[in-house]
């Protein structure tokens, strides 16, 4: 899902669904698999304030060290471009709060992510101790309700407001009451599921696949779903696929086994890297690369999008080789120490 992000961003303009579908995804798991390492069925200042630390460094070194090259790069490249206001608000990760697209976005477009991640970070612990008690019909009736308000408010926008709205923080409290429906549901299932055999399960999955294939064309052959494409419409399918892959852990069908694989395995462990180190590559590939077969500037990359992926996969690589598990090692053995 991560490399269908970059793709799209890379210029391959029919992976759009795929990969607006993709941040839906990371979003309601980030929340899910929250709930299943930090229940938080007590939350204590204490608690709180080593969660949300931990949480913010797991976003912060990698994001200033994106920003940190991209900043580089343009200042070598095009420094007039480089904008010091809107770049200290990405720096701190506040960035998409504001509604003006130079800004929401900036220097590195992607980090609107981050940001909205970490403001779900940071309310995960209230949300999870106020609706962990929650029936589970009422957790869905609140998150019925917040997409009836989301829904209301994205109708009249045109497509600059409903970015605005997307990248906002605010927009992405449905994603966690989402990923907390689902968490409950899953704990309602899992026993069911826990003698499922291979057919049955290749079955659950290509179903919770297929559901998501429906929405996508459904949304490519059609106009009256366009003004939810960002942030709505996506929620059901791959709420679908995240709660079968989850109930089918250890006994995958065909499909699970074959993500199971070594390679994408391997591409999993690097898709944060993947996911926020994407312009940095696009710019190398743009002004280090492309002048070597003739080529000079800034949109070069949408004529040659998959190679940029050679660029991309192997710096991500060495990122998470030598700083984020050597940060990530050194921040939990500091944390452990403290506990």
């Amino acid at each position: 899902m991560a490399v269908t992000v970059v793709l799209f961003h890379a210029g391959v303009g029919w992976m759009w669904n795929v990969a607006v579908t993709g941040v839906t995804f990371f979003f309601i798991s980030s929340t899910f698999l929250l709930a299943m390492r930090h229940p938080f069925d007590r939350l204590t200042a204490g608690g709180y304030g080593r969660f949300a630390v931990d949480h913010a460094l797991r976003l912060y070194p990698l994001h200033w060290l994106g920003l940190a090259l991209l900043i580089a790069l343009g200042l070598a490249y095009y420094p007039s471009d480089i904008h010091w206001g809107p770049t200290a608000l990405s720096a701190l990760l506040i960035h998409s709060w504001f509604p003006a697209h130079d800004i929401h976005y900036g220097i590195n477009p992607v980090a609107w992510y981050l940001c909205a991640l970490l403001f779900c970070y940071l309310i995960y612990p209230f949300m999870a101790h106020w609706l962990g008690r929650w029936r589970l019909r009422y957790k869905a009736a609140l998150a019925l309700v917040l997409a009836i308000v989301l829904a209301v408010v994205l109708l009249p926008l045109d497509i600059p407001g409903r970015e605005a709205v997307f990248v906002n923080p605010l927009s992405h409290v449905l994603d966690v009451v989402v990923g907390l429906f689902l968490i409950h549901l899953y704990h309602r299932l899992k026993e069911r599921c826990s003698h499922v055999g291979l057919g049955t399960a290749t079955l659950l999955e290509a179903g919770a696949l297929t559901l998501l294939a429906v929405a996508i064309t459904v949304n490519v052959c059609t106009t009256w779903l366009k003004p939810w494409e960002d942030v709505l419409i996506w929620l059901i399918p791959q709420g679908s696929i995240l709660l079968v892959l989850a109930l089918l852990n250890g006994r995958e069908g065909l499909i699970g086994k074959l993500l199971l694989c070594r390679p994408l395995q391997w591409l999993g462990s690097i898709s944060f890297e993947v996911y926020v180190l994407q312009f940095v590559a696009f710019h190398l590939f743009n002004y280090l690369l492309s002048p070597l077969a003739g080529h000079f500037g800034w949109l070069i990359y949408d004529r040659l999008a998959w190679f940029a992926l050679l660029l991309l996969l192997p710096l991500a690589w060495v990122v998470n080789r030598v700083f984020t598990r050597p940060l990530r090692k050194m921040l939990n053995a500091k944390f452990k120490t403290q506990s």
